[in-house]
């Protein structure tokens, strides 16, 4: 049974340019037709007359529920509390569930507005609260610094597919086709008649000063350059017009890089800044030191998460990332091919796999970045695929970070039997 069944509810639809309400009466009566309220100043201002109004009349606040819309929601739910008004937001598979209700198909605002005040008013159904705004703020740039990411890369797979035809080759000379070497030479030599015509010296010099190695070895580079270069020879003289797609490739990465630098340097000057929350600044400083994050993936998991008051044990924390099996179960059928569910935060659930993928990994001198996770994943890997196995070291991993927060210390990398004896003399603590 809700806990709001005796309140005056009001339900939101949200919508970019306009929301329409619906308001239920303590005893469930709809107070009248939804209407809709313009996002504008003298809409929101109207709204709040209309609230305040019932409000004297009813003898009671209102409790506002809003579906989540990514950014649409947040005006709204921001003038709202401002004003003294208690609100929550709805997940919108829960709104979902119960706008099929009726057995009439009909889908509209005002439908909908009156499902999602229905809903809170009668149904237990789980909603959560806006996050504090320094955490909505940081939490709205790690997303805007991941989807320059997933540009760049869209970027990047465009140019490796026009060197593959322009400048077959170019990709095997160094092992980072996109670092700074490689990059550079592109910028003056884009194209392999740019690279015939180059000066022999200027290019050796160029490669030698951004490698940071010795000439020796930037002259064989510029060796296989020239060599490749003599290949296409071949191609039609037509093709050559397609020299400057690779200058404007070029141009566009090196602006979504400068961009994602920006974008980092901000994150560090939000966190440290005197009035960021000092709890969660210190959850980004624990979540940091683990073997395998950083300073941008600590930032957005802490981001991500919100109020980690909110969790209560490691298993919320791992539906919250929807890394939890689904259950697919029908009378006497259980499957037993089930997949996680999904159902959290994408973002989180993404930076936690590159978690997981790091954790797993040795460092250039073959030691593992976390011994214990990579020796987990590897007796996953006997009888189990691997991204099975991978998915196992996230939900070990979201234990760890349960425990790191909820304890605020730092993460000690520990083999198993290691961590019983630790559990079982901490316990006789305890019982002492």
């Amino acid at each position: 049974m809700s806990q709001f069944q005796d309140d005056f509810v009001v339900g939101i639809d949200v919508s970019s340019q306009f929301s329409v309400v619906a308001m239920l009466e303590p005893s469930g009566k709809m107070i009248r037709k939804p209407f809709r309220v313009e996002h504008s100043p003298a809409g929101f201002n109207k709204f709040l007359e209309i609230l305040k109004k019932e409000e004297e009349r009813l003898q009671r606040k209102p409790i506002y529920f809003v579906e989540s819309t990514g950014i649409f929601h947040l005006p709204l739910f921001f003038f709202l509390r401002s004003n003294d008004l208690k609100g929550f937001v709805l997940n919108p598979l829960s709104v979902h569930s119960i706008k099929n209700f009726d057995l009439r198909k009909v889908k509209n605002d005002n439908k909908d507005a009156e499902a999602i005040a229905k809903l809170a008013k009668y149904q237990d159904v789980k909603f959560s609260l806006v996050p504090e705004p320094k955490i909505l703020a940081l939490r709205m740039m790690a997303r805007e610094y991941f989807a320059l990411a997933d540009t760049l890369t869209e970027i990047k797979n465009r140019l490796c597919t026009d060197l593959y035809l322009i400048f077959p080759g170019f990709l095997s000379i160094f092992s980072n086709p996109f670092g700074k070497t490689a990059l550079a030479v592109l910028r003056e030599y884009p194209s392999p008649k740019a690279v015939q015509q180059a000066d022999r010296k200027h290019l050796t010099a160029l490669i030698a000063k951004n490698a940071r190695k010795g000439l020796a070895w930037a002259s064989k580079k510029v060796d296989a350059l020239m060599e490749i270069s003599n290949l296409t020879n071949a191609m039609p003289a037509e093709l050559s017009v397609l020299d400057s797609k690779i200058t404007i490739h070029l141009e566009t990465i090196l602006q979504l890089q400068n961009s994602q630098s920006e974008i980092e340097k901000k994150l560090h000057e939000m966190v440290d800044a005197k009035d960021f929350p000092a709890d969660a600044r210190r959850y980004i400083e624990l979540l940091d030191d683990m073997p395998g994050v950083g300073f941008i993936t600590a930032a957005t998991l802490v981001a991500e998460i919100g109020d980690f008051s909110l969790f209560n044990s490691p298993k919320a924390l791992v539906a919250f990332f929807g890394i939890d099996p689904s259950v697919n179960q029908s009378g006497k059928f259980t499957g037993d091919k089930n997949k996680i569910s999904k159902r959290g935060t994408r973002f989180g659930r993404r930076v936690l796999f590159t978690v997981a993928m790091a954790s797993i990994r040795t460092n250039r001198n073959g030691q593992p970045i976390n011994a214990v996770l990579r020796e987990y994943y590897q007796k996953k890997c006997v009888n189990k695929k691997k991204k099975v196995a991978l998915v196992a070291v996230m939900h070990k991993l979201l234990h760890y970070m349960f425990a790191v927060l909820r304890d605020g210390k730092p993460y000690q990398v520990r083999k198993p039997e290691e961590h019983q004896t630790w559990r079982q003399n901490h316990m006789k603590l305890i019982a002492a």
